[in-house]
Order: C-alpha cells, then structure tokens, then sequence
C-alpha cells in the first residue's frame, strides 16, 4: 500500500514533467548538446539520431527492457543503466512510469529526457520464434536523398593548367542516398551511398557514388542475441582494444565516461574509416555472452616504396594524387570477447589481431617512435564490473603484442541520493598502439597519457543541478607539435536549471591549462610554456505557445606563453516556429562573433537536417544567420531545406585555406533533403 501511495504521490509531483509534444529532431539536437562537448570528440550523431527516433515512435517498455536496449539512450549512464535494472528487479517491474523517481540515481532532469522515449506496459510474454512474413511486412521503410553546396566558387573549382593536380576532379555538390527498414527491434537492413564535395562522379576515375556502406542486422534469432552482416561496429569493454562507439568525453555530462554501448551494431553514418566490413554474431550461453566477428576490408594508403607510413582516414578523394592512395591496403580483423554476468557483477575478456598486406613503417620523426610498425597486431584485454552497495567499479587492462599495456579503472559512488561521484584513472603506454582502440582521455589516441579524472553531479534543490568535472593528464612522451613530454589540466563547472516546464538555462564554466610549444621571443629555439584559456556561457532555452528560443551569451580568455591575454565574445539568438500546417518547422539562427585570435576560437551547436549537427568553428569578427525550413509536402514525405550565410567583418579578402577557399569575405552553403517513411501493413 504504501508503495501504491507513494506512486501517487509522485505522480502529482512530477506532473511539471507533462509538456506539449516537441519535434524529435528538438529533442534529439537537445540531449545531443548535454552529451557531448563542442571541443572534444562527440558521439556517432547518426547513431544517436536513429537509436532516438526509433524509441520515440515505439518507446521501450521499462517492464521488458535490458541493458543492451537502455544503452541505446546514449544520455544513461552506467550506473542509472544498472540501478534501473536493480530496482525492476526487486519490485518486479513498475506499475506508473511515476516510480522512475523512487529509482536511485534517477533525477529530475533525467526523467525529462527519458519520458519521450520509454512508458510501462504490462509484460508480455516474448518469444524467439520469427514469423519473417510477419515481420517484414510490418516494418518501417525510410528513404532520402540530401545534396549539399557552397554557393561560392572555392579555389579548388578554378581551371590549374599549370599543375592539374592542383585542382578538383568533381562537382561541387555532397550528395548522399541513404535506404533503411525496421522491424520489431528484430530485422534492421540499409544502405548509405556519399559522394563528397569535389568527388568525380562519373568520370575516369570514378563512376557512381565514391562510398558505399550497406548492413543486415537480426536480433533474437534462434540461440542469437545478434548477429550482423556487412558493415558493423565493435564495441568491448572500456574500448581499450576495439571501439566503435564514440565515446563522448569530457562533457558536462560528468559521469558519462565509458562507451555509449558495447557488442556489435549495424554501421549507418558515412564515416569512412572507423568500422569493420565482414561478419558477427552474439550468443548468450546461461550467465556467459559470446561475441565474435570477421572482417575484411581495403584501405587508403600511399605505399609507394612496398610500405605505408600512415593510413589516409578522411575519405575524400578530390585530387588525381588522392586516388594513388586508393584501397591500397588489404586488413583482415578477427575478434570476440567472452563475458560472464551474474546479477551485479560482470567480468569479460577479450582477444584481437589484424593483419595487414603492406606493412606500416611509420615516419621517422621523435614523437613517432614508439608507434606500431610492422603487418600483425594482437592484443588481449581483461574488463569488469561489479557494484558493492554504494559503489560502482569498472575496468579493463590490455596487453598487445608490442609488450606495452594500457589500463583504465574506476569507482562511481553514491553516498546519498543529491550526490553522484566518479572517479577515472587512466595510463596509457607510450607504446601501446591500437588501430581501433578508443577510450576515455584526452588525445585522440589510446597511447602516451597517464591521468586522473574526478567527475561530480549534484541536486541541491528540485529542478537544480550542479557539475564539475577536474582532470589532470600527462603525456609520458613526445606529442604531435611538442619537442617534451607534456601536461595539462581541464576543468569545467555548471549549474543547470529548470524553471517551468516550457524554460531552462545554464551557466557553465571551463578552464584549461596546457603545456606547448613556444618560441623565444630572444632566443629562436623551442620551449614548453603554459597555454591557459577560459570561458564562461550562459544558455537559456524557453518556449512560448508554438515559439521556441534560445539565447546564448559567452566570452573566453586566451593567454599563450610569453603573449598578453586575448578576448573573445559571441551572442547566439534561435527562434523556431511550429505549425500544424503541413508539420511546417522554421527555425531562424543568428550569431555575432568576435575572436581576434584562434586560440579565442567559439564552437557552436547549429540545427540541421535529420542525420546531420553541424559544429562549426568560428575566429575573427563577423556574423553568421542560419535558416532551416522542413515542411511534409504530403503524408510521410518531407522536405528540408537548409541556407546559413557567414559574413566577416574583419577585412579578409579570403574565407579558408589551400583548395577550400573562396574568395572575398562571404561564405555561402545550403542543403536540400527529401525523406520518405513508409510503412507496410501486414494481411493475413
């Protein structure tokens, strides 16, 4: 009874939770700017798109969920993930969504972003059996096709008779074609194919699309949990071997610092290089989990000479020089990991090798020298979690074949309910050298850092939170740009709050202190010195009847070595509009800048179209205006339209660099997508 009173309860005190339905592509722009930081690496936005979209046209029911399924949210952490878990567990499920708030480690601000994408519905019984007639004929179809463009004519367009290569081979236009079908959390196929900017279509050097990526995922087929053909991710562990899932970072989401999702999933962004191309699969054998994956792919690399120094990542083959460099490499990746779980405890191994055709014999130069050389890697990991009453311990430790070890621990504590901690240690061999290795830290690399991060989240009083986050990190060897062994800290502070159901704000602090080179002014050798920056912003979020705006206001500090301090200022302002009329969404973006120097660089999150956030960086003086228009032209099909204008005002007479700039002071782009959904009606 009292349980059933204190639902009740809840109810009534979380009624503020109830708002007027918002786009998804709000919520989604929303929960991605709390989970990632503009100047760190973000999360797979195509992932997290698609994982939200989905859960918000059939959300997951909290009585049958699991944890494979919750990390999906990506904005969870581990140990709500598993206090969630916990609480069904004991309770035998929820009766009211309303209990989320008896849930420990659940707050406020948590249950908003939750409620668009979960409900409580009786269990229902579950079963593996497949009935593919069925299934398929009840999926969900999305197909769409974006072009994107610059309306100046960069350098890269201009005729070069005097060096050919000198020049782009393709159209000015990114085009991408993009196909996928769903089905009952059970059947997931699709295909991306892109062609970049400056890409030759249909030419010498190419015909059709420069990349295509096509995936067929099944769930819950006969002993399998998953299984994926085609183009997949890895995930295992903390990521210290194989990592496909982004993780977020350092963020203001403080406690997120593992990756966003572990096992394998289907590939549907366009990134080019961080994926595998074969086939996996995922059985549960009682409390054991086997996972285990083939992959086969060609890479880009310049081997002339029967070597390669490093491989070419970025997919853009524009030049007559890029396509020398053309799926030169043949890899080969075999991988599994073999994880035992027993209620609130989890320990996993992991085992990896790759082969290479050419062998890799990296650049002779200092910070290099420790790098991976050679044609074979392999490497195993040991990973665990296990929570102790108010403690939450996870980890992995990894050893590859070079001998050199990396290892990543840490603690997640609770002492009381207004009260999260965590805390990161990390090393990293200089040595230690992955392909696709990818952990929490701050280089890109999992290699050459040693650090101590301490993460904090607390509710003082409803509808108020406060983060902070403090890391102290090392670089035991020489860094890209730096003739020393380095160190630095970063530190961030903000204070969240929820003023009504329909506004919210906040105001964030960060601070960083690196060490890098510099130049004597006196004496013209290298020296290390500190690099220090700060910053302060305030957000404010509100929405009015079908208006919705947000003002941004923030200004930074720079001090380089033996340099005076620099300033930067910028003020954001959005509106957008909703109507009924044809699902008709216009959202206005305006932006004045005032960054001098780089190092008073701003990055900011503008709205895009669907699979897509733009982060754009911005120094000097100028202005930005952003318009974005989305409107169903008839049922299930929608058009997008995307115009965003930067004008500087600082006297450049160029916007760019090398074969990317145009000329003046004026920098034009716009998108056009066309998305269809569909959906088949099964008949008996």
């Amino acid at each position: 009874m009292r349980k059933y009173l204190t639902t009740i309860f809840l109810s009534l005190s979380v009624f503020c939770f109830s708002q007027e339905e918002q786009s998804i592509d709000r919520i989604v722009e929303r929960i991605f700017d709390y989970i990632s930081d503009e100047t760190e690496s973000a999360p797979d936005f195509d992932l997290l798109y698609d994982n939200l979209t989905e859960f918000y046209a059939q959300k997951i029911n909290l009585n049958q969920t699991s944890k494979e399924e919750l990390e999906k949210l990506m904005f969870l952490s581990d140990i709500q993930i598993e206090n969630i878990l916990v609480y069904l567990y004991f309770n035998k499920g929820m009766k009211s969504i309303y209990e989320l708030q008896l849930v420990e480690g659940i707050d406020y601000f948590t249950i908003d972003f939750l409620l668009p994408f979960v409900t409580v519905q009786p269990t229902e019984t579950q079963t593996n059996k497949w009935n593919f007639k069925q299934l398929s004929n009840k999926g969900k179809h999305e197909l769409l096709f974006r072009t994107d463009g610059t309306l100046e004519k960069k350098k890269g367009y201009f005729q070069n008779q005097q060096n050919p290569n000198h020049q782009y081979l393709g159209s000015p236009f990114y085009e991408i074609l993009r196909y996928s079908f769903k089905t009952q959390n059970r059947i997931q196929l699709g295909f991306v194919a892109e062609k970049d900017a400056g890409e030759q279509f249909w030419g010498k050097y190419n015909k059709g699309f420069d990349s295509y990526s096509a995936y067929i995922q099944l769930d819950k087929l006969w002993k399998f949990n998953r299984i994926v053909v085609g183009d997949f991710r890895a995930t295992f562990g903390q990521g210290l071997i194989v990592n496909g899932a982004f993780s977020a970072g350092k963020s203001s989401y403080v406690l997120k610092v593992t990756p966003q999702s572990s096992g394998l999933v289907r590939k549907a962004s366009t990134d080019e290089y961080n994926f595998f191309r074969g086939a996996g699969a995922s059985a549960k054998l009682g409390n054991f989990t086997l996972t285990a994956f083939y992959s086969f792919r060609k890479l880009d690399a310049d081997t002339t000479g029967g070597s390669f120094s490093s491989f070419k990542v970025d997919g853009l083959f524009r030049q007559m020089s890029d396509w020398d460099k053309r799926k030169d490499i043949n890899m080969r990746v075999v991988a599994a990991n073999l994880s035992y779980r027993h209620q609130q405890f989890k320990i996993g191994t992991t085992f990896y090798q790759s082969w290479l055709s050419v062998p890799l014999i990296p650049s002779d130069v200092p910070y290099k020298m420790f790098a991976f050389s050679g044609t074979n890697q392999r490497a195993g990991s040991v990973d665990y979690y296990f929570k102790v009453n108010k403690f939450t311990f996870f980890g992995e430790t990894a050893l590859s074949s070079q001998k050199a070890g990396a290892t990543l621990n840490g603690v997640m504590i609770a002492p009381v309910s207004t009260l999260n901690l965590v805390v990161l240690q990390r090393y990293f061999s200089p040595k230690y050298d992955l392909f696709f290795a990818k952990a929490f830290g701050k280089a890109s690399r999992v290699s050459n850092e040693s650090g101590i991060y301490l993460g904090a989240e607390i509710f003082p009083i409803k509808r108020w939170k406060i983060v902070a986050y403090g890391d102290i990190y090392k670089f035991p060897w020489l860094q890209y740009g730096s003739r020393n062994p380095t160190q630095g800290f970063d530190g961030l502070v903000q204070t969240d709050f929820i003023m009504t159901r329909n506004a919210e704000m906040y105001l964030r602090g960060k601070y960083s202190n690196a060490e890098e080179n510099y130049t004597d002014i006196q004496y013209p050798i290298y020296q290390i010195g500190n690099l220090k920056k700060a910053s302060l912003r305030y957000n404010l979020n509100f929405k009015i009847s079908k208006f919705s705006f947000r003002t941004l206001i923030e200004g930074n500090f720079a001090q380089a070595p033996q340099q005076t301090t620099t300033k930067g200022f910028a003020m954001l302002q959005d509106v957008a509009y909703n109507a009924n009329w044809h699902d008709l969404t216009v959202t206005l973006h305006y932006l004045f800048f005032d960054a001098g120097e780089y190092n008073n660089r701003f990055y900011f999150l503008e709205r895009d179209v669907p699979y897509s956030m733009t982060t754009p960086v911005f120094y000097g003086v100028g202005n930005r205006y952003c318009i974005n228009v989305k409107f169903d032209i008839i049922n299930n099909l929608a058009l997008y339209l995307r115009f965003a204008q930067t004008i500087y005002a600082d006297n450049r007479t160029e916007v760019g660099t090398a074969l990317e700039a145009v000329n003046g002071h004026i920098k034009s782009d716009f998108k056009v997508m066309i998305k269809w959904n569909f959906r088949n009606k099964y008949r008996k």
